[in-house]
């Protein structure tokens, strides 16, 4: 099983030896076939319809598959993706949960759709992709805001001693280093893991603000499967 190897990348981080990382064109599509994709699910206040949705870079477009529901269970079967692809499920006219599909068999998404308590599993890159979510929530969203709220604290205050403004400076100089720092963890951790394909999903998903460092990170990497939905989609947007 593939992991996302990282130690020493970062000297914060030392002690740590590895993370797991591992619209329109529409059509309703059913029957069976070898290269067929199956996703599952099950949700307790599931009414009215559910679609699983993807772009596919060859049309430009996004597909759309209706789900097969019965008994507040779903199914979705999709043609011939070229896995892994980041799909996203779309159910009361709003988008419920973004997740990267991986495999052809096994992967559920499972919940409620009142409270937004959604789960995917069975997918290996989600699953690697969760923890590391959960470790930059930690480590950087979280500290970042604070930051923020002690930040929009001191600018609301209509007279500002000079103690205030010192510690409003302080502030905004912790959070440009604590965003300094989570891009640069992000991108050590890229370049200690060129092969993996966590890789173009952090490259998409986690240095949104700089397409010039997207585009230099996707250069240097050496990915095996250069047709995969999630490959051929970044590989477009970097163009």
């Amino acid at each position: 099983m593939s992991v996302f190897q990282f130690d020493k990348v970062y000297e914060s981080l030392r002690g740590m030896s590895r993370l797991w990382l591992g619209i329109g064109f529409f059509v309703f599509l059913q029957g069976c076939g070898s290269d067929e994709i199956k996703v599952e699910g099950e949700f307790a206040d599931l009414q009215g319809e559910m679609r699983l949705l993807t772009v596919m870079p060859s049309l430009a477009d996004t597909l759309s598959i209706a789900g097969q529901i019965q008994a507040g269970k779903v199914e979705w079967k999709i043609p011939a993706l070229n896995i892994p692809a980041k799909v996203w499920i779309e159910a009361e006219g709003r988008r419920v949960i973004e997740f990267i599909l991986d495999q052809k068999e096994g992967m559920r998404v499972d919940g409620t759709l009142k409270n937004d308590s959604v789960v995917v599993s069975g997918g290996k890159l989600e699953e690697e992709y969760a923890v590391l979510k959960r470790f930059l929530r930690e480590n950087y969203q979280i500290p970042l805001e604070e930051i923020d709220w002690s930040i929009s604290k001191m600018v609301g205050r209509r007279k500002r001693t000079s103690s205030d403004e010192k510690r409003l400076a302080r502030l905004i100089t912790l959070k440009g280093h604590y965003e300094h720092y989570r891009d640069a963890y992000i991108k050590k951790l890229i370049r200690a893991n060129l092969s993996h394909e966590l890789s173009l999903v952090l490259i998409e998903e986690e240095l949104k603000d700089s397409v010039q460092v997207q585009r230099q990170l996707f250069r240097e990497l050496n990915i095996e499967n250069k047709n995969s939905n999630l490959y051929k989609v970044l590989e477009n947007k970097l163009q």
